[in-house]
């Protein structure tokens, strides 16, 4: 079945080559984004050495046979993977449709990444087709730019696929995908239950939104995540309400979780990551008064500082050195990793001065 080029109203090339030309792919995936799945279907097909269209063999209805080799050589071994009966009826119903099966490269098993059909059929090949060049800065611009018209599609398949892709795209291009795309491209991420897992993309994703309905709901939902103590997807909202609300979203965080003892880790280290992300590649103007929190957080929660020394680290920044060396030298509960954050940044501290 032969690719066709896939658009929909909301992106068209032109604006999908804008976004990649001011993006800085140098940059790291979006940190806050990668809850749902690290791998995505194109992941499996990089990290294979054999692509295979199959279905139930002739000889065993529940054994697999493949019909198409995609990539590398099949000689016909056996497939570890059972054909259960509701994938033989869904093949009776459509003689077009396959299973794609990937064999690792490394331990040579198999894997079954579902039913493809279709649009979702035409993507894997073209998936397959383009994946070896998708290494290096370069190879990662033209990854995104692949996936990118894709995001919002009618297939489901496919929309997902390009929704678990842009949630590692670095955060430039996700704000720029959030000016852009409608709501309901991906409103199903944010409320549907199933989705609970990828809705940090969904977040931030709606933080670029200027409606006040819109505004209003990330705030509300973030206030409630601190009112009730919630950890699910509380990075992504602190992340999409200094989005919004800039110093102000810093100082709630810093007041109401930073100076408050009774927060458990998991809670300061969800708006950390949010905090951290802004400082490093989002609204950076807000780097001074993210390292003035941080100095709260040192003096109230100091086992936290592993976290803090690395973006200290990263940033460059010295302000912290006093207090991170009293932290280490006084024999804080700390473990090893973050132990060795702080010598790091303790010794490039004093490299530059």
């Amino acid at each position: 079945m032969p690719f066709r080029s896939f658009q929909f109203p909301y992106i068209v090339v032109g604006v999908v080559a804008a976004i990649l030309s001011t993006a800085s792919m140098t940059a790291r995936a979006c940190t806050l984004c990668i809850g749902f799945p690290k791998q995505s279907v194109a992941d499996y097909v990089i990290q294979s050495d054999c692509v295979a269209l199959a279905r139930p063999s002739p000889n065993d209805l529940f054994a697999f046979a493949p019909v198409e080799i995609l990539k590398g050589v099949y000689r016909g071994e056996t497939i570890d993977l059972f054909v259960d009966s509701v994938k033989r009826r869904e093949f009776a119903a459509n003689a077009d449709s396959h299973v794609a099966l990937v064999r690792d490269a490394k331990d040579r098993t198999w894997r079954n990444l579902g039913i493809v059909a279709g649009d979702y059929e035409a993507v894997l090949r073209r998936v397959v087709l383009l994946s070896s060049h998708w290494q290096g800065v370069e190879g990662r611009r033209q990854r995104v730019r692949f996936f990118l018209p894709l995001f919002g599609h009618d297939h489901p398949q496919v929309r997902e696929l390009a929704y678990l892709e842009m949630g590692r795209a670095p955060y430039s291009v996700i704000k720029k995908l959030g000016q852009i795309v409608s709501r309901e491209d991906f409103s199903s991420m944010l409320t549907a239950r199933e989705f609970i897992e990828w809705r940090p993309l969904a977040i931030l994703l709606l933080a670029q939104s200027n409606k006040p309905r819109d505004k209003h709901y990330i705030i509300d939902s973030f206030q409630n995540s601190e009112r009730f103590k919630l950890t699910k997807n509380l990075s992504a909202w602190a992340a999409a309400a200094i989005e919004l609300q800039g110093a102000e979203a810093v100082e709630f965080i810093e007041r109401l979780y930073f100076r408050q003892t009774d927060r458990k880790r998991q809670e300061l280290a969800e708006v950390v990551k949010a905090l951290s992300m802004h400082g490093t590649e989002g609204r950076t103007e807000l780097r001074d008064r993210v390292v003035a929190s941080y100095a709260v957080l040192l003096e109230f929660h100091p086992a936290m500082s592993g976290e803090i020394a690395k973006d200290l680290t990263r940033w460059k920044r010295s302000e912290l050195t006093e207090r991170l060396s009293a932290i280490a030298a006084t024999g804080e509960s700390i473990d090893p990793t973050a132990r060795n954050s702080i010598r790091r940044y303790l010794s490039l501290s004093a490299d530059s001065q």
